[in-house]
């Protein structure tokens, strides 16, 4: 019985050491958001709004290419100012600047600053089904002034998560080693019938790839309101949408 309760205690013992030694080896975080002065992104972008008062869904597409431009601070650590330029959907006009903001990494998360909204995009461990409250410190309803609707207004509690791991086919590009963040999947009658009264749909997903960042975006946030009364005399849409996908990088 000795024997026996010796040798169990050894197997739990080089058990516990391979899983740490498996901890130890996983991919950092960085490499999912590579940083350096003169790194480039392209990307295909399509931006939903809702012309004529909300009434009509218009899509719009543009390439938008994200550079590293400068390695700086963000009280007090390392940070890195990337600016986005911003083409038609063939790139065949100027590129014009569409701002920038700032990427803080760290070897426990990847931070962006834009437009004073912070965000922890990636947070270690790089695990199935870790989560973190990716948007905790955004404050209550951000985009509510913008587009006066309470759609996302509970964003800075939303729960991110690693939701898959694995090779990816995104828009006719094959990627290796991609972590898929899911960040929220909340909808409610849409799309709308024509006796829908309200509705709306808020959805945020990225992917990273290891060695380029991130290949793939989809946020969602817009609601529907159905006809009905003088002060709503059409059904309309409030909000917007933004999906994107890597064309190529440096």
């Amino acid at each position: 019985m000795r024997a026996f309760l010796y040798l169990f205690t050894v197997c739990l013992f080089f058990a516990s050491c391979r899983e740490e030694k498996e901890f130890l080896q996983m991919d950092s975080i960085e490499d999912f958001y590579p940083l350096q002065v003169g790194k480039s992104i392209t990307y295909r972008l399509d931006s939903t709004i809702f012309a004529r008062s909300g009434t009509v869904i218009e899509v719009h597409k543009y390439q938008v290419k994200h550079t590293v431009i400068q390695e700086t601070e963000d009280n007090g650590q390392k940070a890195y100012l990337v600016q986005r330029l911003i083409n038609n959907e063939n790139a065949t006009g100027p590129w014009v600047n569409n701002g920038t903001y700032l990427v803080i990494p760290s070897s426990r998360k990847v931070e962006t600053l834009d437009n004073n909204l912070r965000v922890v995009n990636l947070q270690a461990p790089l695990r199935q089904d870790f989560s973190w409250k990716g948007n905790s410190q955004l404050p209550f309803a951000p985009y509510q002034q913008l587009f006066e609707m309470s759609t996302g207004y509970d964003m800075n509690t939303w729960d991110f998560y690693y939701a898959s791991f694995g090779n990816e086919d995104i828009q006719g590009q094959h990627y290796e080693n991609v972590w898929t963040v899911e960040q929220r999947d909340e909808s409610l009658n849409i799309p709308p019938t024509p006796q829908t009264s309200i509705g709306f749909k808020e959805r945020s997903v990225e992917k990273y790839a290891k060695g380029i960042g991130l290949v793939y975006k989809d946020f969602q946030l817009y609601e529907y309101q159905g006809a009905g009364g003088s002060d709503n005399p059409e059904a309309h849409y409030i909000g917007f949408g933004i999906t994107m996908w890597m064309i190529h990088h440096n």
